[in-house]
């Protein structure tokens, strides 16, 4: 076994590298914006570059690399190497990324979900260590977890499962960004906070979010909102509370469906705390039957804004293990 992966997280506006070692510690790292909302071969030509970067600073040769780790953001199909579409990045239709980067860097690639390598990183390396079988769960601009049963990855037929976010949950609800109506994520996540902040705003509700509404249409982000409800908004409170609410039904489906043993949560709206957590956790109790209430814990993550890195590097080593890579 090689010493060192690189993992690479592409985001909508930023990637991170680094180079991590076996023990889970990121050795070097690098960071570049070139190639937001770009279409496929600047980003790949990023990540390429991302990949040279980190090797020369890093001092460390290609034939101690095990492989690297490619988080995408969207719908991936990891073990046929496909980007199946990203509402992040635009053109990326069935799009072959794991053998086109692998072509350039002349190093086998691990391509899937940044969910799902975020999932990988915790359990291998944080908050879920010791469990055979886990969720994580990303609590950001969307909502989605990664699956692991029996100690591995678990992806599916297509290579989507997880697309929590994108379970309907409120007939007739409001709109979804993928089209459907009344989603998880419709709800409970920062494009569904920036909905309600909005709806609230619209309906002449008496509320500060009123002085902040953001220009040329854009979202709110939850920061402002979490501001707004310390100051002690009543409405601000009820949208992180119904954020809250949304995701504890959430939790609920997975330990009804998936009946793990620990369910990790992460991602920027996990570090709003107890306003939102504390209804999450009193609506999974509501919607759970009462056989499972202690059949789980729920816990923080513990490798945070890494986590992308680390989960795609954790992935690299997995697979070599399994002789998969």
């Amino acid at each position: 076994m090689k010493p060192y992966a690189i993992g690479i997280d592409v985001g909508g506006t930023k990637i991170a590298a680094g180079l991590v070692g076996r023990d889970g510690k990121i050795l070097h790292r690098f960071t570049t914006r070139a190639h937001a909302e770009q279409e496929p071969e600047l980003v790949i030509k990023a990540i390429e570059q991302a990949y040279r970067a980190i090797v020369k600073e890093g001092r460390v040769e290609a034939a101690n690399i095990e492989a690297v780790g490619l988080g995408f953001p969207g719908n991936t199909n990891g073990p046929a190497g496909l980007v199946l579409v990203s509402s992040n990045l635009p053109a990326w239709d069935h799009f072959p990324l794991r053998d086109v980067v692998a072509e350039r860097l002349g190093l086998p690639v691990i391509l899937d979900n940044d969910t799902n390598l975020c999932a990988v990183g915790e359990h291998r390396y944080g908050a879920g260590q010791g469990a055979k079988n886990m969720c994580y769960v990303t609590f950001s601009t969307g909502i989605g977890i990664g699956i692991i049963i029996n100690n591995r990855l678990y992806v599916g037929h297509t290579g989507t499962a997880g697309e929590l976010g994108h379970v309907v949950i409120d007939i007739g609800g409001p709109p979804c960004t993928c089209g459907k109506n009344g989603c998880v994520m419709a709800y409970a996540s920062g494009v569904g906070i920036s909905r309600m902040a909005y709806e609230k705003v619209e309906a002449g509700v008496d509320t500060q979010l009123r002085q902040m509404v953001p220009p040329d249409g854009r979202r709110f982000s939850g920061e402002q909102v979490v501001e707004v409800a310390q100051r002690g908004d009543k409405a601000a409170r009820e949208i992180l509370e119904t954020a809250g609410f949304y995701c504890g039904v959430g939790l609920s489906m997975i330990v009804q469906i998936i009946n793990p043993e620990t369910i990790v949560i992460g991602g920027g709206l996990s570090r709003i705390g107890s306003m939102v957590l504390d209804p999450a956790l009193v609506a999974m109790r509501e919607h759970t039957q009462p056989e499972l209430w202690d059949s789980v814990r729920v816990v923080p993550w513990q490798l945070g804004d890494d986590l992308g890195i680390i989960g795609a590097a954790a992935k690299a080593f997995a697979d070599a293990e399994a002789g998969l890579a």
